[in-house]
């Protein structure tokens, strides 16, 4: 029963995103831009603003460099390797359309007879470069960053009447790139531009209502997404660049360094989990799919930890996930999918072991899934 219910309240959420903004027919409300409902003639849909990065009140970025170094063991014969796995991380606000922006739009279309709701944002791509800062100031040449994902947070999810105002934004580094970008901090500032595209379910236009924007290896890392990940009729309806400028040597605080060996600290992400199924809109029949990870502790007891990606959520395709307690990455860990479909049944797999924690586990469903057992 509690599973039906559970359901129930995801199909409802998701209720918005079923709707069909016309985004054809975008007329000017006060100070924003709005898209009518193809059916309701007092209804109203309005895009997101831009991503700005979050900083303290001193000025401080609300970002972090985490690199976790393995330095190797007597046990595994491997004393004196040393390898990287960094997390880099940050936090982003969306700025507007606040509260009195809204207010005001409602009161240019008729005052209470309209209602104004987000656009249904199925996906938000983005993509990182940084280039160190040159003596004059300036930013050097631009260096791509491997793909990162967004998390959300307390105030990290859209409702019906509001977008989200933060995220955390992380993303993880491999050896070479990690030793890189360090590399690029310690000798002072560099500059990260990060790139994004909001794309929205609706009545296509008949022309683009936005353009990507960046510089030229910004552009080609977001069209490169683009064109692995298509779009199946969402449309393009905000993109921009946001410049974030670090100063290590005034926040040497930014970096951190921690050496593990056969154990990662309990609370820092051990491994990235992604599920395109809703984003990339694979699965209508799914409401919410459920991924199980077990590992070893230190004192050799098993932990586990759930993951949850939902229908009402397709933007969030991947989570990083934090043991509660210290676990083995020289030890294999295991996992199980569920998935709950809209009628209120469900699948779960068997476990499956993963011998290595450093690449991504990818959960989206294959073009014909395998039975699985009830």
């Amino acid at each position: 029963m509690k599973r039906l219910l559970l359901v129930a309240c995801l199909v409802a959420l998701a209720a918005p995103a079923m709707a069909r903004p016309d985004l054809r027919l975008g007329k000017p409300a006060g100070p924003l831009v709005v898209y009518p409902d193809d059916r309701r003639a007092d209804l109203y849909y309005y895009p997101p603003g831009e991503i700005v990065l979050a900083s303290a009140p001193d000025g401080r970025p609300e970002l972090h460099l985490l690199q976790m170094r393995y330095t190797g063991s007597v046990v595994s014969a491997d004393r004196g390797t040393a390898l990287f796995r960094s997390v880099l991380s940050f936090k982003v606000r969306l700025a507007g359309p606040g509260a009195d922006e809204v207010r005001a739009a409602r009161a240019a279309l008729g005052g209470g007879r309209a209602e104004l709701r987000p656009l249904p944002i199925r996906r938000l791509d983005t993509a990182l470069v940084y280039a160190a800062a040159t003596d004059a100031g300036a930013a050097g040449e631009e260096e791509t960053l491997p793909g990162g994902h967004f998390e959300a947070e307390a105030e990290g999810r859209s409702t019906a009447s509001a977008y989200w105002r933060e995220r955390d934004y992380t993303l993880g580094l491999d050896n070479a790139t990690s030793q890189l970008f360090r590399d690029a901090l310690q000798k002072g500032q560099v500059v990260i531009s990060l790139g994004y595209a909001f794309h929205a379910d609706g009545i296509p236009p008949g022309e683009p209502l936005a353009e990507l924007c960046g510089s030229p290896r910004l552009l080609a890392a977001l069209r490169e997404q683009a064109a692995a990940r298509p779009a199946n009729g969402a449309a393009l309806v905000r993109a921009g660049a946001t410049a974030i400028r670090i100063d290590a040597r005034r926040w040497p605080e930014l970096l951190r360094q921690v050496d593990v060996n056969e154990a990662v600290p309990p609370g820092y992400a051990a491994l990235d989990v992604y599920c395109y199924d809703f984003s990339d809109q694979l699965r209508p029949d799914l409401a919410e799919k459920e991924v199980d990870i077990e590992a070893e502790g230190v004192g050799g007891q098993r932990i586990r930890l759930a993951t949850l990606f939902r229908q009402d959520q397709p933007d969030l395709y991947a989570r990083g996930l934090r043991f509660p307690l210290a676990v083995r990455l020289d030890r294999p860990y295991r996992y199980r999918v569920t998935e709950v479909m809209k009628d209120g049944s469900s699948l779960t797999s068997p476990w499956r072991e993963r011998p290595s924690w450093s690449a991504l586990l990818d959960v989206t469903s294959a073009p014909n899934p395998p039975e699985e057992t009830r």
